[in-house]
């Protein structure tokens, strides 16, 4: 016998009445008539109605009933009739008798991507994701139903939404597609989200959407960083907080990324907080990064509170001096025009049985230590030259760099060193030009400049991301019989990432191994700094 069921408009009458009309529908020895092959045009836009209608019209096999419920519901979905789709699984659960995986294996996988697809031409992403946690709970693998199409689609409009600015809404469908397993990367570049969002100095959305990727620890390095080359330190500590409390901790790089911004945006007091706070290990990479921070602020007082105490650390055997320390100690005293104070460290130095690099040189040439070097009669060397070349590099001076090179290259020293020595020497103010003339005459006449391998190396970094003109330098170097160290290779393999050349710079690794050249540690981990900065 037929069951006659009328279902008013009234919205809160109908859902029980469905469901009433479902716990008697699906009774094993239940009697129905034959199921109807088409819908009646008059409840085709009622889903109530339509739900109703599509149980009442099965067979008396349950089987029957629920793939013609399934079919009925697929094609709704095909449509882009996501919320009708809605009610009618609302409606057939609630009669407690259907488990959800039941009616979710009987879905059509096809008819679900093509309303998927539908939907995302039309630019409704939020309905789609709805539409996925809904399937979800019928024990469907959503991300398996999406082929390269709709992945693309799907992509393409996250990337709209980001392009629009809408930061809040960009990640909140992210965070959702996450849960789903989808490969967040692919969806938006890293870089993109992240640059908008320090662009709107939105630094909790930063921090939502860097959690959502594998790499977040360096995400979060990378974020902190960004915020304080805008000198927003606000922002920084806030990436690092909200970050901390999401993740349960931090690793080591990041702490030393935040105490490296507190000193660029001149609070080297709070980076000393932080690192005292946070009870973070004590290594000489992080008291390198505090004596940075001291650097950049001007303080040489804390400076020097640091340099005490990791000599003291030193002589208990807990830690031991390198070469970059010296070497910001002693241009946080060659800043601060405290020039004896600075030689008495390279004294320390040297003592210690490190040697000075071109980073220690540039230091104590800006507290004019050439002069010093001059009137004792030790005349510059190549090194020399290349301290003077990497200060300038230092100090982003890349033009004077390059000027530097091509007049010493074609005409060698100047005749006189007062001559180039307020280009050479910029804030140099007090040197003895009486004691410096008496030796110019001979500087003039023997000092010629030869390039070394370090001297290119130090051009090719003042290349930036001019890759073409870093190659060329390579190749001129060649040229002079100077043979490629794996410095060279791993600045040249940086540069054309830094341009956004990845594959490039997979290649210049790649000819590193072909001319004869064992990449190390620096070029790899290089190598891996431009595949992830690609994505990024």
């Amino acid at each position: 016998m037929r069951n006659l069921l009328i279902i008013t408009a009234s919205s809160t009458s109908s859902p029980s009445i469905i469901t009433l009309h479902c716990q008697t529908l699906f009774k094993p020895n239940a009697s129905f008539s034959k199921p109807s092959s088409s819908l009646p045009s008059s409840i085709s836009g009622h889903p109530l109605l339509l739900s109703s209608f599509v149980l009442n019209q099965s067979n008396s096999n349950r089987r029957n009933n629920l793939s013609n419920c399934a079919n009925t519901a697929s094609k709704l979905v095909g449509e882009g009739r996501f919320q009708d789709f809605g009610m009618i699984m609302e409606s057939v659960l609630s009669c407690g008798v259907i488990r959800p995986f039941d009616i979710g294996r009987l879905l059509d996988s096809k008819l679900l991507l093509r309303g998927i697809v539908k939907v995302l031409r039309e630019g409704r992403v939020m309905s789609v994701v709805e539409l996925l946690g809904s399937i979800e709970k019928l024990g469907i693998d959503v991300l398996g139903l999406f082929d390269g199409s709709a992945m693309e689609l799907l992509a393409g409009e996250c990337h709209r939404i980001v392009s629009n600015g809408k930061v809040e809404e960009a990640v909140e469908v992210m965070e959702i597609l996450a849960g789903f397993e989808f490969p967040i990367r692919q969806l938006v570049k890293p870089n993109d989200m992240i640059t908008i969002c320090i662009n709107k100095r939105n630094p909790h959305m930063a921090v939502r959407y860097a959690c959502l990727l594998p790499h977040v620890h360096i995400l979060i390095c990378t974020i902190i960083k960004e915020f304080g080359k805008r000198v927003d330190l606000d922002s920084a500590l806030t990436v690092f907080e909200a970050s901390e409390k999401k993740l349960g901790g931090h690793n080591m790089y990041v702490y030393r990324a935040i105490i490296d911004v507190c000193g660029l945006c001149g609070n080297c007091s709070k980076s000393r907080s932080i690192y005292e706070n946070l009870g973070v290990v004590a290594d000489m990479a992080t008291y390198n990064i505090l004596l940075k921070a001291c650097c950049l602020a001007g303080r040489v007082d804390l400076a020097q509170d640091v340099y005490r105490e990791v000599q003291r650390l030193e002589s208990t055997g807990a830690l031991k001096l390198d070469v970059f320390t010296y070497s910001t100690i002693i241009k946080v005293f060659a800043d601060a025009k405290l020039w004896q104070m600075a030689l008495k460290i390279k004294e320390d130095m040297l003592l210690a049985g490190v040697t000075p690099n071109m980073v220690t040189w540039s230091s104590l040439i800006s507290a004019c230590a050439n002069a010093k070097m001059i009137t004792s009669g030790c005349e510059p060397n190549s090194q020399c030259f290349n301290s003077l070349l990497h200060a300038c590099v230092e100090a982003c001076q890349y033009d004077r760099a390059f000027r530097l090179f091509h007049t010493w290259n074609t005409k060698g020293f100047p005749t006189s060193f007062t001559e180039g020595s307020k280009d050479i020497l910029p804030g140099v103010k007090h040197i003895d030009e009486d004691l410096i003339m008496s030796r110019s005459s001979k500087l003039a006449k023997s000092i010629l400049f030869r390039p070394t391998t370090t001297t290119y190396n130090i051009l090719m970094k003042a290349c930036g991301t001019d890759y073409c003109h870093a190659k060329a330098l390579m190749d001129e170097m060649k040229t002079l019989g100077l043979s490629p160290n794996h410095i060279s290779w791993s600045i040249l393999i940086d540069i054309c990432g830094a341009a956004g050349n990845v594959e490039g710079a997979l290649q210049i690794l790649k000819s590193m191994r072909e001319m004869g050249s064992k990449p190390d540690v620096v070029a790899y981990t290089t190598a891996i700094k431009v595949c992830v900065e690609g994505e990024i």
